[in-house]
C-alpha cells in the first residue's frame, strides 16, 4: 500500500485543499477490472440471465449441479444451460470475447441505474445496440407477486442497428446458440475464444424448437432478412441501411422450454411496450423509500442500481418452499446466509419491507437443532474437528439444509442481527410477535443456542482453562479455515447485542439476564484474543522491534501461515461491529499488522492467478511477488476478495476520517464495475455480488446517518454528516437524504447546501417519530476546501463547535435544526 504520507506529498502540489482521497484520485492507482456481468431477472423467480461484457447471454444455472436439492429445483426446467453469443461483420467475428477493454464495445445501464444492461458494439460504419431486460410471461409487473411453478422468465433482447456513415452500407449480426462449455461463472469469470457446440435446435419461420418445445423466437424485423445457417447453428440478421438509417429486431428467450403453442404469444408481444413496462417497474422500485443524493452522479446512480440488483436476487425456491436472498447470483446457487443477512437492512431503508420479510421468513423457517457440518473442516464436509462439538439444542440459524454452502456460526450471529434490525427499523409489533415460531421467539432461541454451546467450552485441562474458554466450540470458519474462530464469536456477539437492545426497547423484563450473558461473552472473547496473542509468534519490524500478532483463530499462532483471503476477520471486524471496543489495543495491533505488511519472502501470497495477471489481478502483483519488500493483505484497504468490504465500520467507529476516505474512494473506485455498477466477490471474479453492494450502500448511508456505539446492548448514539468527503462539498453543492429510516424507528431528512462562493454552508436536520431516543446526537460540519468555520448558528443562535467540528443536538423523538456555517 502506498503510504498516506507519500500520497499526501505527491498530491499537495496539484490540489488547492488539504489532500483527501477522492474516487478520481483513487482510480489513478488501479488498473480497472474487465469482466463486468449484469444479471436480469424478476423478484421471486429462481434464476436470472447473465449478460456478459460483450453482450453474450448465459442461461443457467451453472455450477453446483451436484447438489441434490438443486437437481430437484431445476427438474421443472426442461432446458439445458445455454450460451448465446453475438458476432458482427460481413463474416461473423467475436468482439472483446476476452474482456480486453476493446474500445469498440461500451456498456451502460438504462437511465444509469436500471437493471437493464445496454451493450454497444461498433462494426465499421454500423453501431449495434443491444438492450436486455427480463420479465415474467403473462404476469403483471406490479408489486412482488408470489411466484408459481408455472412462471417463466422471458429474456428480451432488442437489437438496434444504425448506419452512421454518409453512404449506404450492408452489415450482419450473427447469433449463435451454444452449450455452456465456453463459459464459466465461478470464482473467476471466463469466456472461451471459440464458440461452443451448438445446442440441438431447429429454426423455421422465426421459431426455434428444442425437444419439440419452444426455445426462442425472433420477431419479424422491420428491415433486413433473417437467415438460419444450419451448418453453424447461427441466425444471421442481414441489413442494408441508408445513411443515418436505423432498424430494430427483437429476440425473445424463455428461461425454460415451453410448449410450441406459446410461440404466437411471443411473436405478437409488443416488445417496445414491454420494455417500457419493465423500465417503469424498476424506476418505481428505485424511487421507493430512502433516497440519497451525493455530490457524485456516479455514486447516485450506483445507490439506485443496488436496489434493483438486490430485488431481482430475492428468490423463492419452489421445491424447498423457502425464500432466499441469493448470495451468489452467478449460478453458484449454494446459499451463504451470512452474506444475505448483512445486506438486508437496505431493503427496509429503501421501502421494500415486505420483500425483506419474505427473505427473513427463510431464516425463521430454517431454524434448527441440526448444525450440519459445522464442526468439520472443508466447508463442513471434511474431517471432524477436535474439541467439544455442538450440543443438539434448538435455535441454530446457519443451516438452510442442502442449500447451505457452508454452515457457519457467522451466519447464526448475522441472522439474529438481521431479524432484530428489521424490527428496530420498522417497529412492526405485529410482525415481531406473529407466527409460530414468531420472529421474537426465533431470536431468543438463537441467543440461547449460543449460551448453551458456550457452556461446553468453560472447562479446564490439567487445572488450566482452555485457550478459548467461554467461546463457541471449534467450527468451520470459511472455505478452508477451521478451529476456535474468535471472529465467528464476534459476529455472534454483534447479533446478540442487537437482540438485547431490542428487548430493552420493547420493555422486556428479561433484557437484564440476556445482557449479563452478552457481557460475559464479550469479556471471554477479549481474554481469548489476549491469550492467543501472547502465545503467538511476533513479527519483526524494519527497525528491529517486534510486533505482537493477534490471531483470528485460537490455533492460528504463526503469522507466516495466515490465511490472506479474509483480512477483515478478527479484531478489525470485531472492533468495527462492537465485539471489541473500536480503539482497543488488540484492534490497534491488528491494524498495524495489516498496514506494515509482512517481511520480504515471508507471509502469504495470492497465488498464480495474481502472479500471471492479465486483468484486475495485476493490481496485487507487486505486493504478492516473493521479492517484494513487504507483503500486504490489502491495498488502500481494498482486499482481494471484496464482497465483505473491510474497514468502513471500524474507521467510522473510531471516527478516523483519513482512513475512512481512503477506504471509500478506493473501494468505490475499483471494486465496483464502473459501467454496469455491479460489485464482485473477488477481483475480476464472480460478478453481480449484491450482498457486497448492499454493504457499500450502508457505508454511504453512514456517511450521512450513522447509528453507532451501545456495544453492550445499550442505546446507540446518532451521528449526522459524520464523513462527507470534500470532493462533494464544492461551491454550489446540494446534498440530501430523504425519508431515511433509522434503527430508532421513524425517519430523518437531511440536506446540505453550499453557497456559490463556497463561504456559507446551510444544513438542515429534521427527524420525526423516533420510537427510542438516541443516547447522544452529534452533527459534524465540514466546509469546502477544508476551511474551518469562523461562525456557526443553530436555529439562528450562535453556537460553538466541539472538537472535531461537531455540534451536539438534543436527543429527542422529534427534532428540527437549521444550521449555518460561515467561513
Amino acid at each position: 500500500m502506498l503510504p498516506l504520507t507519500v500520497v499526501l506529498s505527491l498530491s499537495l502540489s496539484t490540489l488547492q485543499e488539504p489532500f483527501e482521497w477522492s474516487r478520481a484520485e483513487a482510480q489513478k492507482h488501479w488498473s480497472p477490472m474487465v469482466n463486468p456481468v449484469q444479471h436480469v431477472g424478476a423478484p421471486g423467480f429462481n434464476f436470472q440471465t447473465a449478460v456478459m461484457w460483450d453482450g453474450s447471454l448465459v442461461f443457467g444455472p451453472l455450477g453446483f449441479r451436484n447438489l441434490e436439492v438443486m437437481k430437484h429445483e431445476v427438474a421443472q426446467f426442461a432446458s439445458e444451460p445455454m450460451h448465446v453469443s453475438f458476432l458482427y461483420g460481413k463474416t461473423p467475428q467475436l468482439v472483446d470475447r476476452l474482456a480486453s477493454r476493446n474500445p469498440l464495445v461500451t456498456r451502460r445501464l438504462s437511465d444509469g441505474f436500471l437493471p437493464i444492461p445496454i451493450v454497444e458494439t461498433a462494426d465499421g460504419e454500423f453501431i449495434w445496440t443491444e438492450t436486455v431486460c427480463a420479465y415474467l410471461l403473462a404476469r403483471p409487473l406490479s408489486g412482488f407477486p408470489s411466484p408459481t411453478q408455472q412462471d417463466n422468465l422471458i429474456t428480451q433482447v432488442q437489437l438496434t442497428a444504425k448506419n452512421t456513415a454518409s453512404t449506404a452500407a450492408t452489415r450482419s449480426v450473427w447469433m449463435h446458440f451454444g452449450t455452456d462449455s465456453q463459459v464459466s461463472l465461478g470464482y473467476k469469470v471466463w469466456q472461451g475464444t471459440t464458440l461452443s457446440p451448438s445446442i440441438d435446435c431447429k429454426f423455421s419461420h422465426k421459431i426455434a424448437t428444442q425437444q419439440d418445445q419452444l426455445r426462442f423466437v425472433v420477431q419479424e424485423p422491420e428491415k433486413g432478412t433473417l437467415v438460419w445457417h444450419n451448418d453453424t447453428g447461427m441466425l444471421e440478421w442481414q441489413l442494408h441501411l441508408k445513411p443515418k438509417e436505423s432498424a430494430d429486431a427483437v429476440l425473445l428467450l424463455p428461461y425454460r422450454l415451453v410448449p410450441r403453442t406459446q410461440a404466437n404469444e411471443l411473436l405478437l408481444l409488443d416488445a417496445s411496450q414491454q420494455l417500457q413496462k419493465v423500465k417503469d417497474f424498476w424506476r418505481k422500485v428505485a424511487s421507493k423509500g430512502a433516497q440519497i443524493t451525493t455530490g457524485d452522479p456516479w455514486i447516485n446512480d450506483y445507490l439506485k442500481a443496488i436496489t434493483g440488483n438486490m430485488a431481482q436476487q430475492v428468490a423463492y425456491r419452489q421445491v424447498s418452499n423457502i425464500w432466499m436472498y441469493k448470495t451468489s447470483p452467478n449460478h453458484y446457487e449454494g446459499y451463504w446466509p451470512c452474506n444475505a443477512a448483512k445486506a438486508l437492512p437496505v431493503l427496509d431503508f429503501r421501502g421494500l419491507v415486505k420483500l425483506n420479510e419474505k427473505v427473513l421468513s427463510g431464516f425463521i423457517k430454517s431454524q434448527t437443532d441440526d448444525v450440519g457440518g459445522l464442526a468439520r473442516e472443508g466447508m463442513g464436509s471434511g474431517k471432524e474437528l477436535q474439541g467439544e462439538g455442538y450440543a443438539k439444542v434448538p435455535g441454530f440459524l446457519g443451516n438452510f439444509g442442502e442449500w447451505t454452502a457452508n454452515p457457519l456460526t457467522l451466519s447464526h450471529g448475522l441472522g439474529m442481527w438481521a431479524l432484530a434490525r428489521h424490527y428496530r427499523v420498522t417497529r412492526d409489533d405485529r410482525w415481531l410477535r406473529s407466527g409460530s415460531p414468531s420472529p421474537l421467539s426465533t431470536m431468543l432461541s438463537a441467543f440461547q443456542w449460543v449460551a448453551e454451546q458456550r457452556k461446553r467450552t468453560k472447562r479446564e485441562i490439567d487445572g488450566k482453562k482452555v485457550p478459548y474458554w467461554g467461546l463457541l466450540p471449534a467450527a468451520s470458519a470459511h472455505d478452508w479455515l477451521a478451529g476456535n474462530a474468535m471472529f465467528n464469536d464476534g459476529f455472534c456477539i454483534y447479533g446478540m447485542a442487537e437482540v438485547v437492545r431490542l428487548l430493552n426497547e420493547i420493555g422486556d423484563p428479561s433484557a437484564r439476564n440476556y445482557k449479563s450473558e452478552l457481557t460475559d461473552y464479550r469479556n471471554c472473547l477479549k481474554t481469548a484474543y489476549m491469550r492467543a496473542s501472547a502465545d503467538a509468534s511476533t513479527m519483526p519490524l524494519p527497525d528491529g522491534s517486534l510486533l505482537p500478532f493477534v490471531p483470528r483463530v485460537a490455533q492460528e499462532l504463526d503469522w507466516r501461515n495466515i490465511d490472506w483471503t479474509y483480512t477483515m476477520l478478527g479484531p478489525l471486524r470485531d472492533g468495527g461491529w462492537g465485539a471489541l471496543e473500536p480503539n482497543d489495543p488488540l484492534v490497534e495491533l491488528a491494524l498495524k499488522f495489516c498496514e506494515i505488511g509482512m517481511p520480504k519472502g515471508e507471509g502469504a501470497y495470492y497465488g498464480d492467478q495474481v502472479m500471471n495477471a492479465e486483468n484486475g489481478d495485476r493490481n496485487f502483483v507487486d505486493i504478492s511477488r516473493r521479492d517484494a519488500d513487504r507483503h500486504y493483505l490489502w491495498r488502500h484497504y481494498v482486499e482481494y476478495e471484496t464482497m465483505w468490504p473491510v474497514g468502513w465500520q471500524l474507521f467510522l467507529a473510531r471516527d478516523d476520517l483519513p482512513r475512512f476516505f481512503e477506504w471509500y474512494a478506493n473501494n468505490l473506485g475499483f471494486v465496483v464495475h464502473q459501467d454496469w455498477r455491479v460489485g464482485v466477490e473477488s477481483v475480476d471474479g464472480v460478478p453481480s455480488c449484491a450482498p457486497g453492494d448492499g454493504e457499500r450502500w450502508q457505508a454511504i448511508r453512514a456517511m450521512f446517518v450513522n447509528e453507532r456505539g451501545g456495544y453492550d446492548g445499550s442505546r446507540e448514539s446518532l451521528w449526522l454528516f459524520q464523513a462527507l468527503p470534500l470532493e462533494w462539498l464544492k461551491p454550489g453543492a446540494k446534498l440530501s437524504v430523504n425519508n431515511m429510516g433509522t434503527v430508532f424507528g421513524g425517519t430523518i431528512d437531511l440536506s446540505v447546501d453550499v453557497s456559490k462562493n463556497g463561504k456559507v454552508t446551510t444544513i438542515r436536520a429534521d427527524w420525526q417519530s423516533f420510537k427510542s431516543v438516541p443516547h447522544i446526537i452529534l452533527l459534524r460540519i465540514r466546509q469546502p476546501f477544508g476551511a474551518k468555520a469562523k461562525k456557526v448558528t443553530v436555529n439562528g443562535v450562535p453556537a460553538n463547535l466541539l472538537p472535531g467540528n461537531l455540534i451536539e443536538l438534543k436527543p429527542a423523538a422529534n427534532g428540527f435544526y437549521m444550521i449555518k456555517a460561515f467561513s
